[in-house]
C-alpha cells in the first residue's frame, strides 16, 4: 500500500509541469487512491481486476499505468506522453520520460523517499500515522 501512494505521488509530480505543488495521497478501503495538491489538482487511481491503473485528472488528462512480470512499469497518457519505471536490486527506483526527463528515488530506512530530476528538482515524501502520505 504504501508504494501504490508513493508512487501515486510521484505521478502526480510527473503529471504537474514545473510548479511545486505539496501532494497530499490516501487510499480507502476499496483501493481507489485520491491526491491533492495544494494548487487544486486531483488525481483518482483506480485498479482494474489484472492490476492495471488507470488515474485521471480534474483537468481531463488520463494516464494508464501497466507493470510487466519483470517489475518494469510503464506509463500511458492520453496526450502521448510515455513514462517507464524500474527498480534496482537495491531498491532506487528510476523514471524515464519520453522527453528527456528523468526522476530517481531512494526510500531511506524510516519509509521515507526522496525524489530527485535530471533538472535539479527535489521532492520528499512521508507518510503519517494516519496513513497520508505527503510529498513537498
Amino acid at each position: 500500500m504504501m508504494a501504490r501512494i508513493l508512487v501515486s505521488c510521484l505521478l502526480a509530480m510527473l503529471l504537474v509541469s514545473a510548479g511545486q505543488a505539496a501532494t497530499r495521497c490516501r487510499t480507502d478501503s476499496v483501493g481507489t487512491t485520491t491526491c491533492r495538491d495544494d494548487q487544486g489538482r486531483v488525481w483518482v487511481g483506480k485498479t482494474d481486476s489484472r492490476s492495471n491503473t488507470t488515474w485521471r485528472d480534474n483537468r481531463g488528462k488520463v494516464v494508464r499505468e501497466k507493470t510487466d512480470s519483470r517489475g518494469n512499469t510503464t506509463y500511458r497518457d492520453n496526450k502521448g506522453g510515455v513514462i517507464r519505471g524500474r527498480t534496482d536490486s537495491r531498491g532506487n527506483t528510476t523514471y524515464r520520460d519520453n522527453k528527456g526527463g528523468v526522476i530517481r528515488g531512494r526510500t531511506d530506512s524510516r519509509g521515507n523517499t526522496t525524489w530527485r530530476d535530471n533538472k535539479g528538482n527535489t521532492t520528499r515524501c512521508r507518510q503519517d500515522s494516519r496513513g497520508t502520505t505527503t510529498c513537498r
